[in-house]
């Protein structure tokens, strides 16, 4: 998917770490990453998935990877959710339950 090498992105890994991921849903080309929290991450994509695409693995956060091409979710048990993303900046944004602003750029 990526030619990039992916870093570890401290920042974000720091915020999400331990929480489950327990829904993925899609807006057009954007990624809705619901945690067990109610918190909601927005991802603006490259694309969505085909409408034939397996379901995504969900589960605990143990360290998020990113590159300017693609974010990966690194979760307990050794699966990884990959999502393209639209650019190289300005593409994540997470919510908490209340909608206040924990993570951007």
């Amino acid at each position: 998917m990526t030619t990039t090498r992916m870093s570890r992105n401290q920042k974000l890994t720091r915020v999400i770490k331990g929480r489950s991921i327990s829904q993925i849903g899609w807006d057009g080309a954007t990624a809705l990453l619901h945690f067990d929290d109610g918190s909601v991450m927005r991802i603006h994509a490259s694309a969505a998935p085909p409408t034939n695409a397996p379901p995504a693995t969900l589960g605990k956060v143990r360290a998020v990877r990113q590159s300017t091409e693609t974010i990966a979710f690194d979760l307990d048990g050794d699966s990884t959710v990959l999502i393209p993303l639209a650019d190289a900046t300005s593409c994540v944004m997470l919510r908490d339950s209340k909608g206040a602003l924990e993570y951007a750029d």
